[in-house]
């Protein structure tokens, strides 16, 4: 019976992760992307660049982009957001499972299998930067790259799709921030296992121009591979806790 039940385990697992339900559906990650007519896929030799960053640690990953870049494309920002002083007005994106982000703590035993193997509400979390990614994130590895600022508008559009919005067509905010000045925003996508935060990071990566393969984006290790072998450099090497 137990090696029964090992075996539709495994069966469940290799079919969600060779399966559509792998990704998150939202039409903006299916090139071509669904974009207003006119937009196209832009040519990188033909434009100026704007740097984009991956941060990670052993098992999470998340983005950050220059907010007005990001704005100047169509992107709908929370409103309230607000950048102190500095040199840089970047904002850091990542997504997960609500109640570890709402509690600000790891999961017990009991809420990590619900997390993992039943469809769970999600955030998208958005922090406001407004100096050095690896001054303030110093405890992230961080990898830079410089992409082609015409992919703007599909990183705008996948963006927005990743957050429920109001009748003004704003996000919806439903929480502060885990750290920073920043929010929490409902997204209206299911988290589980394997669908988690990189395969967020992944699709959004796709958004940016780069070829990843899904499937082998489960993992930060993952992720970051697939980004190196494709420009990024890596920058910050993380200050060990």
């Amino acid at each position: 019976m137990r090696s029964a039940h090992c075996i539709l385990f495994f069966s469940l697992f290799f079919t969600l992760v060779s399966s559509c339900s792998l990704r998150l559906p939202v039409k903006e990650t299916t090139l071509p992307y669904q974009l207003p007519i006119g937009t196209s896929i832009p040519d990188p030799s033909k434009d100026q660049k704007v740097t984009v960053w991956l941060l990670a640690d052993t098992l999470h990953t998340s983005l950050a982009f220059p907010y007005d870049w990001l704005r100047e494309n169509g992107y709908r920002s929370p409103e309230g957001l607000q950048f102190k002083k500095g040199s840089q007005r970047t904002v850091m994106m990542s997504w997960g499972n609500r109640k570890a982000y709402m509690n600000r703590r790891w999961l017990n035993p009991l809420e990590v299998v619900q997390a993992l193997f039943m469809p769970s509400p999600s955030v998208t979390e958005i922090i406001p930067i407004t100096w050095k990614i690896e001054e303030v994130c110093n405890k992230q590895r961080i990898y830079r790259a410089e992409i082609s600022r015409a992919w703007g508008a599909h990183v705008a559009a996948f963006l927005n799709a990743t957050a429920k919005h109001n009748e003004q067509g704003l996000p919806i905010v439903i929480g502060d921030s885990s750290w920073g000045q920043g929010y929490l925003l409902d997204c209206p996508h299911s988290y589980f296992f394997p669908r988690i935060c990189n395969i967020w990071t992944g699709q959004c990566l796709e958004a940016c121009g780069l070829k990843i393969n899904i499937s082998q984006a489960i993992s930060a290790g993952g992720v970051i591979r697939q980004c190196e072998s494709q420009g990024f450099q890596k920058i910050h090497d993380g200050v060990k806790k």
